[in-house]
């Protein structure tokens, strides 16, 4: 890595990242010390501090001050300024252009929230001596790289050990919720760091860090796994490979809606009934009308459909009688035209 001899206030016009506490959470004495011993070195206008005798000010070895820098650039509070021996005005135009270089992307530019990550798709790499230093400073524990060469059944690279601390060092999460990430890949058998980032930056993107948080929705990829694999036999899918349209589907409905497979075989049902054939976007039109409606169970959508026929039967007069699909035929038909 080049050395790095300025470093520039990153935050745009006073306004900072709407994630602060946490990050306040996560950052130890030092890295508090650091950042205040920045701000209070840096320049008023350009927002760059020199970092050449910020180690001697603040009382702490360079290799301390660089953890903490580099914890709070994956922050996207600070930004490096490379430095370069120049005339003084030639400098200060140099740290103004580089501060305005370094302002966080705007949120249509970066896959992740708050412009924390530098480029999506990967974490930033470490070397050798950057992953020594942070499990010195226990950033990361040597008992979490172990229990994660345990989980995949491999020994890891610098490489491999570097997706894994960037995962709890630039993301922000837990060892045991990352440990918990990696058993969920491996029962999939996906036994690659990479799918384990990719997972955990998905989860990121979602705002899913803490380790109850990352527990709860793993448990409910489990369930909406099984559900969909029973949801295939419903629609005759067979051993065929779902449309994508299908994996969105089915998805929504038992990952967002959160349906068990009772709620769907009604839905399903009324569909068939209603227009003799599995159509999944006729059945999406009927649990997306339940789950607005605030109907979770199948005893939900039971009383919410008699009560439906009661009033429509009241409202009729008492003269007729409606049935289930009577009355989502009623209430879908239109929806189901702009489907067809």
């Amino acid at each position: 890595m080049a050395k790095v001899s300025k470093i520039a206030i990153r935050y745009n016009n006073g306004i900072l990242p709407s994630n602060l506490a946490e990050l306040l959470q996560n950052a130890d004495e030092q890295d508090l010390r650091i950042l205040v011993a920045v701000m209070m070195l840096a320049d008023r206008e350009s927002g760059v501090a020199s970092l050449a005798s910020l180690a001697e000010q603040v009382g702490i070895s360079q290799s301390e001050v660089d953890a903490s820098i580099k914890f709070w650039r994956g922050a996207g509070i600070l930004g490096t300024v490379s430095g370069a021996k120049s005339t003084e005005r030639d400098s200060s135009k140099i740290e103004k252009t580089a501060v305005q270089e370094e302002k966080p992307k705007l949120q249509s530019e970066t896959a992740h929230r708050n412009g924390v990550l530098e480029r999506s798709g990967s974490l930033t790499s470490y070397s050798s001596a950057e992953l020594a230093d942070l499990m010195e400073r226990r950033r990361v524990s040597a008992q979490f790289v172990d229990e994660a060469q345990r989980i995949l059944g491999k020994i890891f690279r610098s490489y491999d050990t570097g997706i894994l601390v960037g995962i709890v060092d630039q993301l922000g999460f837990e060892e045991e919720a990352v440990l918990a990430i990696l058993a969920y890949a491996a029962r999939r058998g996906k036994k690659t760091l990479r799918y384990t980032e990719q997972m955990a930056m998905a989860l990121y993107d979602e705002g899913i860090v803490d380790t109850q948080a990352v527990l709860e929705r793993i448990n409910r990829m489990e369930r909406s796994g099984e559900v969909i694999s029973k949801i295939r036999t419903l629609f005759g899918a067979g051993d065929r490979e779902l449309t994508a349209s299908e994996k969105k589907l089915f998805s929504t409905w038992t990952e967002k809606y959160a349906y068990d497979l009772d709620v769907i075989r009604l839905a399903y049902d009324i569909t068939v009934d209603s227009i003799q054939k599995p159509v999944p976007k006729y059945t999406n039109s009927i649990l997306e009308k339940w789950h607005t409606e605030g109907l979770r169970t199948a005893s939900d959508v039971d009383a919410y459909l008699k009560k439906s026929r009661a009033d429509r039967a009241l409202a009729e007069g008492g003269e007729k009688s409606y049935d289930v699909e009577d009355f989502v035929e009623a209430a879908l038909q239109r929806s189901f035209e702009h489907l067809s």
